[in-house]
């Protein structure tokens, strides 16, 4: 009866090994199925980060290939042909009104980057009752669009006009780095628009002067009138 005692005691503390043997291994098995679910889970995020990255660039890619090729030139490399036959349009003149231009070209600098103002034409017309009618013409007619595009028309610039303009460049700098809303208009005024109110400056000074008093936000959507 001991002997048999003893036995069943010895198969019990046997079982007893084996069932923690057991809880233990299925214990390691969870908390490997638990490491893998977590990288499973890594893995599906970085996927989809990758899927979500691709799809921005090839948006950003598809966004820049169409400003590339309006970049390249409304005029289609014929400045004289292109104004000749949009102008009388856009002014709504008569289809017998004939512009006699003599050359066409666009203002010289480097080319402007994807989304920014393209370089304006410059235009010399043969007769000046031409110019003046053409003027005369888009100053009764107020804002112009052609494509969805705001035009305006101006007399030639002096000199003295081009040097006045130029005195902007800075200031205009410091406008774009700090994301401020602005525009260089005829003749040689700068407009500020921040916080729905909008100032006109003559002098770059004075632009400075406002921005170095004001509080100026920084992350105000920046776009050109």
């Amino acid at each position: 009866m001991a002997e048999d005692i003893k036995t069943i005691h010895s198969l019990l503390l046997q079982l007893t090994s084996s069932v923690t043997e057991v809880k233990t291994a299925i214990h390691n098995l969870q908390q490997s199925q638990d490491r893998l679910g977590a990288r499973i889970n890594e893995v599906e995020n970085r996927v989809s980060k990758v899927e979500d990255e691709g799809q921005e660039e090839s948006q950003r890619r598809r966004q820049l290939e169409q400003r590339l090729a309006a970049a390249k030139g409304v005029e289609g490399g014929n400045p004289m042909q292109f104004l000749q036959s949009v102008i009388p349009g856009l002014l709504g003149l008569d289809k017998e009104q004939l512009l006699e231009i003599e050359r066409a070209h666009r203002a010289l600098g480097p080319r402007p980057a994807p989304g920014q103002r393209p370089r304006a034409f410059i235009v010399k017309l043969l007769r000046f009752p031409t110019r003046e009618l053409l003027l005369r013409t888009a100053r009764l007619k107020g804002q112009l669009n052609w494509k969805e595009n705001r035009i305006s028309l101006f007399p030639d610039w002096s000199r003295d006009l081009q040097i006045k303009r130029q005195r902007f460049w800075e200031t205009r700098k410091i406008l774009r780095e700090q994301n401020i809303k602005y525009g260089l208009f005829y003749p040689a005024v700068l407009k500020i628009t921040l916080n729905g109110e909008t100032r006109a400056f003559t002098d770059p000074e004075e632009v400075k002067k406002f921005l170095a008093e004001g509080e100026v936000p920084r992350n105000s959507p920046s776009k050109l009138h």
